[in-house]
């Protein structure tokens, strides 16, 4: 007996690791308990099953495998060479299965996955996004977080089709079916003067003031920066005198520092240490000039347990105050 199991080794190792679906994890689980008690009877115990259906578990298993795994003497059973070899491989596929349950789990209790998410350049100036960010990293390892930048439009339409999870940015207009929307940071549209503008050390300006002057605006029509920037002079009856258009507030934010002209941007970008500029509140009615980043997302998908922590921790971290620059 004991050398029919030797001159099955070789085939052993080529049949273990091509092993037939028959072969289940409950069965190799048995094989690996009687190993260890070295008694069916014991095993049987440990197992909360009887004995008879355990005895068959193994045999059917031996069948499967064409190896005979133990040889019994008295009550007791060793290990067969075969047996052994195929222990410590059973031992090794018990122990995957094993991370591949603790992966499912994490995964199910959304500490596993990936996330995509827009982001507007001006989130990077809002403190509280990035400790928001921070401590998400920080507190999920096992998330990847892919940021990247997209336009307003553009990101609403692939967080429609799920090939985002959420973006930052900034939106007019009414709410959008499916989509949720938390405000980051509630700001205001200021006017961007040089620091030796004459209207420098003025409390407030209105655009009448400045409407003769060179305008920096927007680049991309779309935008809701650019819609209600042009909407602020459009109610004031006012054609502003636009010399450039850009599509990032940061390179409108150096035209300004530069002496090029005069521009509207959200306060939020105040955080930024711009030499020679000064933002000034613009002298009309408050509410047109609010505005807000704010991150959308979609109210169910396939990373809703992984999205939910992301959407609780930009809520925890959210400031819900005016950020001013006066």
């Amino acid at each position: 007996m004991e050398q029919r199991a030797t001159n099955n080794i070789a085939p052993v190792q080529l049949s273990l690791r091509q092993l037939s679906l028959r072969l289940s994890l409950r069965q190799l689980f048995y094989f690996v308990t009687i190993a260890e008690e070295r008694r069916f009877s014991r095993a049987a115990e440990r197992l909360h099953i009887s004995q008879p259906p355990l005895t068959q578990r193994i045999q059917a298993l031996e069948r499967d495998l064409g190896v005979q795994l133990f040889t019994r003497t008295g009550h007791q059973v060793e290990l067969t060479e075969g047996g052994r070899l195929i222990l410590a491989e059973v031992k090794s596929m018990l122990g995957q299965a094993d991370r591949v349950q603790e992966v499912a789990n994490r995964i199910r209790q959304g500490q596993m996955g990936s996330l995509r998410v827009s982001v507007r350049s001006s989130a990077s100036f809002v403190p509280s996004f990035g400790e928001a960010i921070e401590a998400f990293r920080r507190d999920h390892p096992g998330v990847a977080l892919n940021m990247i930048q997209m336009q307003c439009n553009a990101a609403i339409e692939a967080l429609q089709q799920n090939k985002l999870d959420a973006c930052v940015l900034r939106r007019l207009g009414p709410a959008i079916d499916g989509i949720n929307e938390i405000v980051i940071v509630r700001d205001r549209m200021m006017l961007v003067l040089p620091s030796r503008h004459r209207m420098a050390a003025a409390p407030k300006v209105a655009l009448d003031d400045v409407i003769d002057e060179p305008i920096i605006i927007y680049a991309n029509e779309k935008t809701p920066l650019y819609k209600q920037t042009m909407g602020l002079w459009t109610r004031n009856g006012l054609a502003p005198r636009i010399i450039l258009k850009s599509e990032s507030g940061l390179t409108m934010l150096g035209m300004v520092a530069g002496g090029l002209g005069n521009t509207i941007l959200p306060s939020t970008l105040s955080q930024i240490q711009a030499p020679n500029v000064v933002w000034k509140p613009i002298d009309i009615d408050s509410h047109l000039t609010s505005s807000a980043l704010i991150m959308c997302y979609r109210a169910t998908g396939e990373n809703e347990k992984v999205l939910s922590k992301f959407v609780d921790c930009i809520r925890r971290f959210a400031s819900q105050s005016d950020v001013k620059r006066n």
